[in-house]
């Protein structure tokens, strides 16, 4: 576990030091002497970092959950290539910060990056995130009733770290570790989570050690018009990594684009995601969001396992405004009997897309999805998938 903690460390140190040199065509020595630890070649003799963009943007948006949020978004958004590659040998990395602040006292800030090494022979990916969050609990199923509503509070770190190899021209192999600390709970006094029958109520410890496989042909990772991705991914969470739990995860994601006339993109997302075990109810799938099925709280409906699909159609107006019409389906369950057409949640919704960096196709969006249970607005940098 201490040499996973040390190659996570690493990781970061490295992203860290690859983000703030991007001001300079040529990488400097902090970015070449962490690139000789982790094993990579000399860095300033092979590559060149083309010059970043970034980007920096305001977050205010309004929900029943929330109330008014304000925050920020920056996003720094840079290619390294090999030497006496062409610029676009590579595909763009980027990291990103967000950060932002409720009326109900939530706090939730992370960093989150994924780089490409030179003619993309490695993939670096990954999370650190801390949130103080005041939070509602419905219960657990796809069945629960807005009215059955709690509210409770947590405090949450996440340190996510993927290493991965390529092994053909779009196939990469590789592992993830993952670490989260649940705590400092409090609930309300009569709710059914201070009964103590809920798994996780406490909160604890999660270490996992995960296998991840990804096909990836699209021509821009932030705004694809073509291509595909497909992730398999699997995680262990068990004591032996000091984890409080014991469980396993399976994960499956697939997207499709087709460009069917210039700059007008068909868009598809179908994702899975199934557990086995005793999983804390935070880590348990939840449906909604602004990424899966937008028209739903993040946390309205949870349960060990998900199935989600949505189709989008991009397409431009006029200047650098475009617009986005979307809809999706998904349920959450514990069983597959639990799935019924009654049941299943769907959603809908329209989006305005200003292009605030052509070259990489780079845009800040403002969507508006309507649920089974209402609609909420989603402003946000890049696309949903």
């Amino acid at each position: 576990m201490k040499i996973l903690k040390i190659f996570t460390g690493i990781q970061f140190l490295l992203i860290l030091a690859i983000s703030l040199n991007t001001n300079s065509l040529r990488a400097q020595r902090p970015l070449e002497t962490l690139a000789r630890i982790t094993g990579f070649t000399r860095l300033d003799d092979t590559t060149t970092t083309v010059k970043p963009k970034l980007i920096f943007a305001p977050i205010l948006f309004y929900t029943p959950d929330t109330r008014l949020a304000l925050g920020g978004v920056a996003l720094n958004a840079f290619r390294i290539n090999a030497k006496n590659d062409s610029l676009a040998s590579t595909r763009m990395s980027y990291v990103k910060l967000v950060s932002y602040y409720t009326l109900n006292k939530q706090y939730d800030a992370f960093v989150s990056w994924n780089i490409f090494t030179p003619r993309e022979d490695y993939l670096l990916k990954g999370e650190l995130r801390f949130r103080r969050y005041p939070d509602r609990f419905y219960g657990i199923g796809n069945n629960s009733l807005q009215d059955d509503v709690e509210k409770y509070e947590y405090d949450l770190l996440r340190i996510k770290s993927l290493f991965m190899k390529r092994f053909s021209q779009h196939l990469f192999v590789g592992f993830d570790y993952e670490f989260e600390l649940e705590y400092r709970f409090r609930y309300e006094v009569d709710g059914n989570l201070v009964a103590g029958n809920i798994p996780g109520y406490k909160g604890g410890l999660g270490s996992a050690l995960g296998a991840v496989a990804v096909f990836d042909s699209r021509d821009n990772v932030l705004n694809s018009f073509s291509g595909t991705l497909a992730e398999i991914s699997s995680y262990y969470f068990t004591p032996i990594l000091g984890s409080t739990f014991k469980f396993f995860e399976l994960n499956g994601d697939f997207r499709r684009f087709v460009q069917i006339r210039p700059r007008h993109v068909l868009a598809f997302h179908s994702s899975m995601r199934f557990l086995f075990g005793q999983a804390p109810f935070l880590d348990l799938s939840r449906l909604g969001g602004e990424d899966i099925l937008r028209g739903y709280p993040s946390n309205r409906f949870i349960d060990k396992n998900l199935i989600v699909t949505q189709l989008e159609y991009r397409f431009p107006l006029f200047w650098r405004l475009g617009m986005t019409t979307f809809a999706g389906a998904g349920d959450v369950f514990n069983h597959f009997d639990d799935l019924s057409w009654s049941q299943m949640k769907f959603s809908a919704g329209l989006g305005l897309r200003l292009l605030v960096n052509p070259k990489e196709r780079v845009n800040v969006r403002l969507d508006y999805a309507r649920g089974r249970e209402g609609g909420y607005f989603y402003f946000s940098v890049s696309e949903a998938f």
